[in-house]
């Protein structure tokens, strides 16, 4: 240490120098480092789709889900497995273990599974695909409006999509509310019925007409020439004038009996609605944790203003087009960081001005010369480590700041006490480097131990707020390092021997004396009010709410609303109408934006998004504010409870932290399917007494209609006719039978051939439909099946293989979960649930139990290190005892503190504790090592307890004031994820120094008198 002390004055010149380009370095970083909102999640959630056409909801659960279930189960990387299952079509989603962040490798397994399971699936079933970019948030959401057709709204919306690909960092451009496209022939029914025409014939006529054939080549002297005959359809016209033979040998155009059109696809699957507006969304997703999105935005609107005049160049039907704004994440991304940039700025100017306040001008200045440093070189190293600016980066650096000036506040005070007591100024800066480079790293370390569980969390809650112990940590390293080397340099040239310490009064040190004389004469009774004070805290945390993370700062509010199993797109658009001019004409609400059909895209980290159906419908409305949210929710849910009883409908705000679908959740397990709708209605009516519930809702379903027509085949073979036969015959006169497709524009449209009726085709006269016999002619259908309604189930959901329906709820603004659930968990204990029914919570209980739990995993290694650097820096178990007891004495501010601010205690708080208990520590070790100077003297145990904190009370008391001070910005900002944190860290901070000072001495003095007696 001797030799580090003299190296450290000896080499003054390259010490300063990389300590100026380092922070240059992280000055120029923070200008120019890519920059987003949120942290990113890494892609843990995929989505499985499997069609099946014409396929119930049972026969896709046995012969499609149970084997990808069984499959994908087996792969290691996989947490979770839910599936819904509906008329149609598999949706399977699966979650990877939080510990996963190859997330390609283990996406590639969960192919491989798919493979496997697909070798099982029978030959109706598609081919399983896999969405691996599930949670991909949107950066800019765009909508094209300005005409009624929306396939000039789709083509336009096209145009820009590609035209947007040459911008950099572009990871996906999607097109929402996008109408499709088909190429129709709908025929005359009457007309091909006396001509004796059937769908078949004219499907197999049609595909023979429209096919890529190649012609072959041939050698023309030296060179090769390519036959290309024209095989394919290339205009509208073409397929209206295809010749049709008739049974008869005669030909016939086949725009003589039948309709043929270009448009969008049947039937539709989704809507977009821009401020009541037909749109189509152009859905911009950059590359997360790689860009600069305030850059990018700025970009992507220079483009639009050179793109968007030049639409009418490229097409006419464009000249009245317009490009607005939906969701622009730019803008937000740079108001959150101006914002956050201004709160850390404040709160170096606040923590300047205690400094000034009470340490003086030279001091002062010196241990100012740390805070811009060191926070520019950790700016520096955070960069070079590839990391982006967002929130949580700067929260970290907030939270920080008054922290990493503590060890140049204690070698400052040192070297200023030396040069007091004679010394140089070399062998001041020299001696206070020797001394405190063993005490300062041990407090350091305990302060870095502190954050090693939040570093190595795993789960969505621990990526989220990681930013937070990687800045931290690295800014006490270099604040260490600073305090070493740079600080001393700078105070042996600028300090000056001096008659006391204190420039603006002598209270620090009275009130030393006076805890000195407490801890000395009676140790006792300052331990037992110190314990009495702790035992009244825990008393009081009956009075604090829990909640796990906050509501969004966002004037924006999510509207879902759901229809009954089966409902068609058209009715629910109507509905979504409905919703619509309710929520114009409310006085609070700015802008409407309507999904129908799908839940829109992801413009939110945090929000959920449901899987495509018709039934469905999202309405984002933009309001006047946080409190205007409130009315607005309140508004609407009363409108649809009094205009719209059939409509399930959920009004909430945006949320922060990992994505859930509701707060309340329990999920009702049961193979057989009415038990378990026995066990869900009995679970639903229990949710909807407690207080605090509402949009109280369950997943169970209704169950759809459907018409099953039994084949009789013995019949059909007598007409020289087989079940797919009649099967066809029923699909031409609904949707239609695919018949090739059209490929003259840039992609191919699928062409489908119909009745003129379609999907509207009257049910009663299904009877009467002809299906054509090449031997009999045209047989009723009526002569071939039997018909009869049926009640199918309307979705089948398992979760890890097991059939489940999910009771949710929302929380009505004045509750918080814990209260629900307090109140809820004994009504279920008492149902008389049917036999084998298993219950389970999701929500917010099951959310914050994992990110608790991660915690407490990784809670053994921080433990372990703080323990190794206390027994490092003391090597006794009694000392490492007094050192911990502050961690207790810090709960007497934490609990009173969130109950005078009415902060729930959730998740922010719980990262405030821990940055306590790394904080509160250090206090205790520079006490307990001046005590031990002390003894090592010779001095009294009583004398030197008073000597210690006499000499540390000023140091104690102004660190805490300088961590305290960084943190009001934070504290009062007006945002509502970070205050409750900061107040617990202050609180609790103010608290343990205070006791500090008082019962740290008196545990000393009773429990170190054996040492000293021994001495």
């Amino acid at each position: 240490m001797h030799r580090f002390a003299a190296l450290v004055l000896e080499q003054q010149r390259l010490i300063l120098t990389v300590a100026v380009l380092l922070a240059v370095s992280g000055a120029l970083a923070f200008s120019t480092m890519n920059r987003q909102e949120d942290p990113f999640f890494p892609n843990r959630a995929g989505l499985i789709t499997v069609p099946f056409p014409g396929a119930d909801p049972e026969r896709i659960e046995r012969l499609v889900v149970r084997h990808l279930e069984e499959e994908i189960q087996q792969v290691e990387s996989v947490n979770t497995v839910r599936s819904t299952t509906r008329t149609n079509v598999a949706l399977i989603t699966v979650e990877l273990r939080d510990a996963i962040y190859d997330t390609q490798s283990a996406w590639e397994r969960v192919r491989q599974a798919m493979d496997r399971a697909a070798l099982k699936f029978p030959p109706e079933a598609a081919a399983p695909t896999l969405d691996d970019e599930l949670i991909a948030t949107s950066t800019v959401v765009l909508a094209v409006t300005g005409d009624d057709d929306p396939m000039v709204l789709a083509d336009a919306a096209e145009l820009i999509r590609h035209r947007l690909l040459a911008l950099p960092n572009i990871q996906s451009i999607d097109l929402i509310g996008d109408p499709g496209e088909q190429l129709t022939i709908a025929i005359d029914e009457a007309t091909a019925w006396r001509m004796g025409l059937s769908p078949g014939s004219l499907a197999s006529q049609m595909g023979a007409s429209n096919q890529i054939i190649p012609g072959g080549t041939l050698r023309v002297d030296d060179t090769t020439v390519v036959l290309r005959p024209q095989s394919e359809f290339l205009s509208l016209e073409e397929i209206r004038n295809t010749p049709i033979r008739l049974p008869g040998g005669d030909l016939l155009p086949l725009g003589s009996f039948a309709r043929v059109w270009r448009g969008p696809a049947e039937p539709a699957q989704s809507q977009f609605y821009f401020n009541g507006q037909r749109a189509v969304g152009v859905d911009i997703v950059t590359v997360p944790d790689a860009t600069n999105q305030v850059r990018f935005g700025e970009q992507l609107r220079t483009l639009l203003d050179e793109l968007t005049p030049r639409l009418q160049d490229a097409n006419p039907a464009f000249a009245n087009l317009r490009v607005d704004e939906v969701f622009f994440q730019p803008d937000r991304v740079h108001q959150r960081l101006r914002d956050l940039s201004t709160d850390l700025a404040l709160a170096m100017v606040i923590i300047l001005v205690v400094l000034f306040s009470f340490m003086g001008l030279r001091l002062s200045l010196v241990v100012s010369v740390v805070l811009p440093l060191v926070t520019a070189v950790t700016v520096a190293i955070y960069a070079m480590n590839g990391q982006v600016l967002h929130q949580i980066a700067v929260i970290g650096l907030i939270i920080a700041l008054g922290i990493l000036i503590d060890n140049a506040i204690v070698i400052v005070e040192n070297i200023q006490w030396r040069l007091n007591q004679g010394a140089t100024r070399q062998e001041a800066a020299a001696q206070s480097v020797r001394e405190l480079i063993g005490p300062l790293g041990a407090a350091t370390g305990t302060t870095l131990a502190a954050f090693v569980p939040m570093l190595l969390a795993k789960g969505g809650t621990g990526d989220f707020t990681r930013a937070i112990p990687v800045t931290i940590m690295t800014a006490l390293a270099m604040s260490y390092l600073a305090a070493m080397t740079v600080t001393p340099i700078i105070a042996a040239r600028f300090l000056r021997p001096r008659s006391t310490v204190l420039t603006r009064g002598q209270w620090p040190e009275a009130m030393g004396r006076l805890a000195g004389g407490l801890a000395t004469r009676r140790p006792g009774r300052v331990f037992l009010f110190g314990a009495l004070l702790v035992g009244l805290s825990f008393f009081m945390a009956r009075w604090v709410d829990a909640q796990f993370f906050p509501n969004a700062d966002r004037n924006q509010i999510v509207v879902d609303f759901t229809l009954p199993e089966g409902t068609a797109l058209p009715h629910t658009l109507s509905i979504a109408t409905v919703l619509e001019e309710a929520l114009r004409a409310d006085p609070d609400v700015q802008a409407v934006h309507g999904f129908v059909g799908d839940s829109g895209p992801r413009f939110y980290y945090n929000v959920p998004n449901a899987s495509r159906d018709p039934r469905r419908g999202r309405l984002v409305v933009e309001t006047s504010g946080l409190d205007g949210n409130l009315r607005v929710i309140e508004r609407i849910r009363a409108f649809a409870l009094a205009r719209l009883p059939e409509v399930e409908l959920i009004a909430k705000q945006l949320a922060q932290g990992p994505p859930i679908n509701a707060p309340i959740e329990v999920r009702v397990f049961h193979p057989d399917p009415k038990p378990l709708a026995v066990a869900t209605q009995q679970v639903y009516a229990a949710i909807k007494s407690i207080p605090g519930v509402v949009d109280a809702r369950h997943d169970l379903g209704l169950g759809v209609p459907s018409v099953s027509f039994e084949i009789l085949s013995a019949v059909a073979s007598d007409y020289g006719l087989s079940r797919a036969d009649v099967a066809q015959a029923l699909l031409g006169r609904s949707t239609g039978l695919t018949v090739g497709s059209y490929r003259a524009g840039d992609e191919p449209v699928p062409i489908r051939l119909r009745s003129a009726d379609g999907e509207r085709y009257p049910l009663a006269q299904l009877a009467g439909v002809n299906v054509y016999s090449p031997a009999a002619g045209p047989i009723p259908l009526s002569a071939l099946v039997q018909s009869h309604v049926q009640w199918q189930p309307a979705a089948i959901r398992h979760r890890d293989g097991r059939r489940l329906a999910t009771v949710s709820s929302e929380l009505d603004p004045a509750f918080v979960y814990t209260e629900v659930l307090d109140a809820l968990r004994p009504k279920l204990a008492k149902l008389n649930l049917p036999a084998g029914v298993e219950i389970a919570y999701g929500g917010e209980s099951e959310t914050s139990g994992e990110a608790n739990a991660a915690l407490l995993t990784t809670a053994p290694f921080g433990l372990m290190l703080l323990l190794f650097f206390l027994l490092l820096q003391f090597n006794s178990f009694k000392r490492v005892a007094i050192v911990m007891m502050t961690v207790p004495l810090a709960a007497v501010g934490v609990i009173p503190g969130l109950v005078l601010t009415d902060s729930p205690f959730g998740f922010q708080p719980l990262l405030g504790i821990i940055a306590l208990v790394g904080i509160v520590v250090n206090n205790a070790i520079v006490l307990i090592d001046v005590i031990d100077q002390q003894l090592d003297r010779g001095e009294p145990l009583a004398a030197a307890v008073r000597a210690a904190v006499e000499r540390r009370t000023r140091p104690i008391l102004l660190t805490t004031a300088t961590t305290i001070a960084g943190l009001l910005p934070l504290a009062f900002s007006g945002t509502r994820l970070w205050p409750p944190m900061a107040w617990a860290i202050i609180s609790g901070l103010a608290a343990s120094a205070f006791l500090t000072l008082f019962v740290v001495p008196a545990t000393c003095s009773l429990w170190l008198k054996s040492e000293a007696a021994h001495a």
